[in-house]
């Protein structure tokens, strides 16, 4: 079950303050969380597959894990592991696992947490939406020229649908003005099955009943940063002011944001 993003209070604001003071001391702390993550690779996660050889359904399962790590290892930030239960090694990693069942694919995200599970057969149209959604296709392709993207969750006639998409706009133009930040605006219905996997790597077990916005950047990280604002335009303002001048001592990994399961 996905892990929720992890949230800030409005003491961020003095932590932050706090640590740009001394930001001057230490020149290694003072790369901006976008500097740190714009250019670098995003974490990977990990297909898991654990396996007992000799049975088709086994067979054919590693098979088409194997055809998964080749077309999708060097196209989205993911990586491909097979535990054969039959060894010492796969027998003991199954038991620390409380694995009892094979074949069965485990998607393990960079922090840990399970993504999915795909239990017997694998499955090839059931794993691309884990990878790309259009929603998730969408949100690549606006980062690939923006510095960041507002990702609006939500559609027509869903509640604070309206507000949420002017807040995200209105952001993009205080920033552009204030920072001379560019960034962009993307729009992802929740409801959209096939968007169930963006929706877990975002913190959500199901489609919110009200429109959200995220602040997205680098390669593909999302952040949901709460914090003493008025509104919604003066918060996505102040988290891509925080990302483009928090040092990395001062707020570390917390304002890095969730690595999201992203295919080219």
């Amino acid at each position: 079950m996905a892990a929720p993003i992890k949230r800030y209070a409005a003491a961020c604001l003095a932590l932050a303050a706090l640590a740009m003071t001394a930001a001057g001391a230490a020149k290694a702390c003072s790369v901006s969380q976008f500097e740190l993550t714009e250019k670098a690779p995003l974490p990977r996660y990990t297909f898991v597959l654990f396996h007992r050889p000799g049975t088709p359904i086994n067979v054919k399962t590693l098979a088409t894990h194997k055809a998964l790590a080749k077309t999708w290892a060097a196209r989205a930030n993911v990586d491909f592991e097979a535990i054969d239960v039959s060894t010492k090694r796969g027998e003991k990693v199954a038991r620390y696992w409380q694995v009892k069942e094979f074949p069965v694919t485990f998607v393990i995200a960079p922090t840990g947490w399970n993504l999915a599970t795909f239990k017997g057969q694998l499955d090839p149209k059931a794993v691309e939406p884990l990878m790309s959604s259009p929603g998730k296709v969408a949100l690549l392709e606006a980062l690939k020229k923006k510095k960041a993207v507002f990702l609006v969750l939500g559609k027509k006639k869903m509640k604070g649908f309206g507000d949420a998409l002017k807040a995200a706009k209105k952001a993009t133009e205080s920033v552009k003005t204030a920072m001379k930040i560019e960034t962009g605006t993307v729009v992802v219905d929740p409801t959209d099955k096939q968007e169930a996997t963006l929706l877990q790597n975002l913190g959500l077990e199901e489609p919110p009943k009200e429109a959200q916005v995220f602040v997205t950047f680098g390669k593909g990280r999302a952040v949901l940063q709460e914090v003493d604002a008025e509104d919604t335009v003066e918060r996505l303002a102040f988290t891509v002011q925080l990302l483009a001048t928090a040092d990395q001592c001062s707020l570390g990994n917390e304002i890095r944001g969730e690595p999201l399961l992203l295919g080219k």
